[in-house]
């Protein structure tokens, strides 16, 4: 079997394995699917600015039986590698077009597939990863410590350094998309120019997002039961496009968060305060009350439940993003609701 781990994929596309013939990069972000699979394309010695040795399909035309094992088997003019690049979506199956491939790799040839959020049952990812001849890259969204180096990486060839609470807000606003990143992190490197620091201020005048600064409110109304702020900041927020699942994520994060910080309390019987300088968490500051109060109103229990809700909420405004405004904000303000009777119950 030959899946590739996101946290690994990295390194494979760097020096990918010659026994695999063909690629299928899949995963939520898809700037990272694109720039992965741009990465290993240019690794496997195929001239791509020759145009009879790069073919590209969208995932409909790939799809007719035979297509992909034809473009597998044509001859380059000059004897050369040749590489067919699949991007697109497709209601047809491409399992079956691939196949054929998969079972009779071809000899001079390399299939590069990008794909979107494959669930692990799907035909086509259990298709690849099951066969000897090619491999499944994983595509997830960056954690924390990605998005530190990304940022360290970007700004350092700029001749730039970040203000360690300027990386957290802008740590924040990026990482859905890695593309979307890179290409925002550039931009306040431009912004900066001429300066030997990024700070605070800068990333909320260019990275600041409304829709993602809504974001951070919402989920800062919703954690602490405020829920006559969370109803008018939810009617803004989708308004300025906020997507639904990114908020969730937000959120998710957030739970996350407080639940590591919470069960040291509990653990150790020490005050938040201090937990919070024993694990050396930043919290930024327009968030921090929010933080300290919700530390006064979820217990582990209920963390556990909420992080349930919420990764339910997550996959459901995926898998329906015709629903995805009504899942996500119902997922908020219900989280608000059972903050709210925290609340009440600790005033009583």
């Amino acid at each position: 079997m030959a899946e590739i781990k996101s946290h690994q994929a990295d390194a494979f596309v760097e020096r990918p394995d010659p026994k695999f013939r063909t690629f299928l990069f899949f995963g939520p972000d898809a700037g990272l699917v694109s720039e992965r699979a741009d990465t290993l394309c240019g690794k496997l010695g195929v001239d791509l600015s020759d145009p009879f040795a790069l073919t590209r399909l969208d995932a409909d035309a790939a799809a007719d039986t035979g297509r992909l094992a034809d473009e597998a088997g044509t001859i380059g003019m000059f004897g050369s590698a040749r590489l067919v690049r699949v991007s697109g979506t497709t209601r047809r199956n491409l399992a079956g077009s691939l196949k054929p491939v998969l079972d009779n790799p071809p000899q001079d040839c390399w299939i590069v597939i990008e794909a979107g959020d494959l669930k692990k049952d799907a035909a086509l990812r259990r298709q690849v990863t099951r066969s000897g001849s090619g491999a499944a890259i994983a595509c997830y969204p960056d954690n924390d410590a990605a998005l530190s180096r990304l940022i360290d990486a970007e700004l350092s060839t700029a001749g730039l350094t970040i203000d360690p609470d300027a990386k957290q807000l802008l740590r924040s606003r990026i990482g859905a998309d890695r593309r979307a990143s890179r290409n925002e992190i550039a931009k306040l490197a431009l912004y900066c120019h001429g300066r030997q620091s990024v700070r605070a201020q800068d990333v909320l005048n260019l990275v600041g997002d409304t829709s993602l600064l809504a974001a951070d409110d919402a989920v800062d109304s919703a954690i602490s039961g405020d829920l006559p702020g969370l109803e008018r900041i939810l009617d803004r927020l989708f308004i300025s496009g906020a997507a639904p699942d990114m908020v969730i994520l937000a959120a998710l994060r957030h739970f996350q968060t407080l639940q590591i910080v919470r069960h040291r309390m509990d653990k150790e019987r020490k005050p938040a305060a201090d937990v919070i300088a024993g694990l050396r968490l930043q919290l930024f500051f327009s968030r921090k009350n929010a933080f300290m109060t919700a530390l006064g109103l979820w217990r582990g229990d209920a963390i556990t439940r909420a992080l349930a809700r919420l990764d339910k909420a997550a996959f459901e405004t995926r898998a329906n993003p015709g629903l995805g405004r009504s899942l996500a904000g119902t997922a908020l303000i219900a989280i608000a609701v059972e903050a709210a009777q925290a609340r009440r119950r600790n005033a009583a």
